[in-house]
């Protein structure tokens, strides 16, 4: 309908006829500068209403992913304190809620990135009970903290922050608690934080409510790192003087990860990441739950050679991202060696790119194109994917991508343009604790939410009745997990702290169980 603002809408190019028609889910056109007609204006203070593909990408992508506040923690006290970020009720538990950024960025020293019940840090909608149960936490009276909390879940079933906080609070009800920490980007990766905590809210409700470890509960501290690696470090410091915490999940985004574990290291921190997949990053110290860049570039190459028959590619990646040029080169590598030809390594991160541009050049010259973009540029990749299909049938390039590009985004905005795009990703919702998840949070979990609930339950497995950070380090490492105690699969850890195990390979594919607005489901391939 016309007259929907969420309806989709069809343009064909500014001017009208640059480009063949498509069909648009979000206000600004895929190809093109062009907005939804009957948008409002928005008053830009004068200059040119040509904008850069760069630029629409980068607002597009800040409109998805939304940019909330920011969190406070602890300084090291008698007992562990531990601060979470809260989230208002939404209608799916990968939605995240709209806020207003803070006009600074605030350094890794200031309270306000650090929280474990003392103040609410995802600046969504209104909690009353929320806010009562923080001051609760503030003032040490935990048993009424505890009873605000409760009915704070239950305002707001899709936070992970409220949850947390309740489960805080009855840890210190119970006296002596573990501490963890779980690193998150509030500001400028809201999604993905929310994705994570629920991952870590589930483990840490599991461990309470079975007694915990000697009658001793968990805590999480949790840090707004924002995904800034500068940031990171200096959170990562901040951890490091707290002596009651015993270990880290996180950090989320490999740069994040990579700047941060300098300083675990110094401090003999064990750090489980669930999202970070560089093959860049390996310590004394470090693990991770998620497949590495190594592995999943080299499950999407042999699919690419061996079941596609594709022997040319060209590669779209950020070279500045850790994440994004790992994939790139573990995907590169793994291609070639199975006899394909990498046509070009193409750098999407440029200013001047332009998706309709570059599928043009690469027009009868590959079979295929591999879309590695980092998180940032999501929005490009679907581009370059809508770009495809004006191509003649006959000569449009089959998708390959990484999990960046695993997300419901892809879908509503990428329509029919993602159709048989092929990801190498973590994890698929078809476990036991998908649906126990999916019931608790009232809507499916991503592959974040399944990740961070095994790193937590790693750490968890690691505690003893007198842990320090050494016993948890050396615990960790044989860590052996069945199905029935993670997200579906068996867990252990290589020597060099990568995680046992393969990627899942997930398919674009028009059917029922996708994401509201959307014709279009990821189904795995057998």
């Amino acid at each position: 309908m016309a007259d929907d603002p969420n309806a989709p809408w069809e343009c064909t190019g500014n001017p009208p006829g640059s480009h063949k028609e498509i069909e648009n889910y979000e206000d600004t056109c895929l190809l093109c500068p062009k907005k939804r007609p009957g948008l409002k204006p928005t008053n830009t203070g004068g200059g040119s209403q040509e904008m850069p593909w760069r630029a629409i990408a980068a607002a597009v992508v800040l409109a998805l992913l939304g940019i909330a506040g920011w969190l406070w923690i602890s300084k090291p006290r008698a007992e562990p304190v531990v601060v979470v970020p809260s989230v208002s009720p939404t209608t799916s538990p990968t939605t995240s809620p709209t806020t207003t950024p803070p006009p600074v960025s605030l350094p890794a020293s200031a309270p306000e990135r650090y929280s474990n019940g003392e103040r609410r840090l995802f600046l969504g909608k209104p909690n009353a009970d929320g806010d009562r149960g923080t001051q609760a936490f503030q003032a040490a009276n935990y048993s009424q903290a505890k009873d605000f909390f409760e009915k704070a879940v239950q305002g707001d079933r899709n936070s992970p922050e409220l949850q947390i906080y309740l489960n805080n609070a009855k840890a210190r009800l119970a006296a002596s608690p573990f501490a963890l920490a779980v690193v998150v980007p509030v500001e400028g990766g809201t999604t993905s934080a929310e994705e994570m905590l629920r991952g870590v809210a589930d483990a840490q409700t599991k461990f309470n409510d079975a007694g915990g470890l000697d009658k001793r509960l968990l805590e999480i501290f949790i840090a707004n790192d924002g995904n800034d690696p500068p940031i990171s470090a200096g959170v990562a410091q901040e951890l490091a003087k707290n002596p009651n915490i015993l270990g880290v999940i996180g950090h989320n985004s490999s740069d994040a990860s990579k700047a941060a574990l300098v300083e675990y290291e110094k401090a003999g921190i064990p750090m489980v990441s669930p999202t970070s997949t560089s093959t860049a990053l390996s310590g004394s110290t470090f693990f991770r739950t998620v497949p590495s860049d190594a592995v999943s570039g080299r499950k999407l190459a042999d699919y690419a050679w061996n079941t596609l028959r594709i022997d040319k590619v060209a590669i779209f990646y950020n070279p500045k991202s850790t994440y994004s040029s790992s994939l790139q080169q573990a995907f590169e590598a793994n291609f070639k060696q199975a006899g394909g030809s990498v046509v070009r390594s193409i750098d999407m991160s440029n200013p001047a790119f332009k998706p309709q541009d570059e599928i043009k050049a690469l027009q009868g010259q590959v079979n295929a194109i591999a879309l590695l973009p980092n998180t940032q540029f999501t929005t490009v990749a679907i581009g370059l994917a809508v770009a495809n299909t004006q191509l003649p049938a006959g000569q449009q390039m089959k998708l390959l991508g990484g999990d960046a590009l695993y997300t419901s985004t892809t879908l509503t905005s990428g329509g029919n343009a993602v159709e048989g795009l092929t990801l190498a990703v973590p994890w698929f919702a078809q476990t036991p604790y998908a649906q126990t998840a999916e019931k608790r949070w009232l809507g499916q979990v991503s592959w974040r939410t399944a990740t961070s609930f095994d790193a937590t339950q790693a750490l968890i497995k690691a505690l003893s009745s007198s842990p320090s950070r050494s016993t948890v380090l050396q615990n960790l490492k044989s860590t052996n997990l069945p199905p029935s105690e993670t997200s579906g699969s068996v867990l252990m850890f290589e020597a060099k702290g990568d995680r046992l195990g393969e990627p899942i390979l997930v398919q674009s594919t028009k059917g029922s169980g996708g994401p509201l607005g959307s014709q279009f489901t990821f189904k795995p391939i057998q």
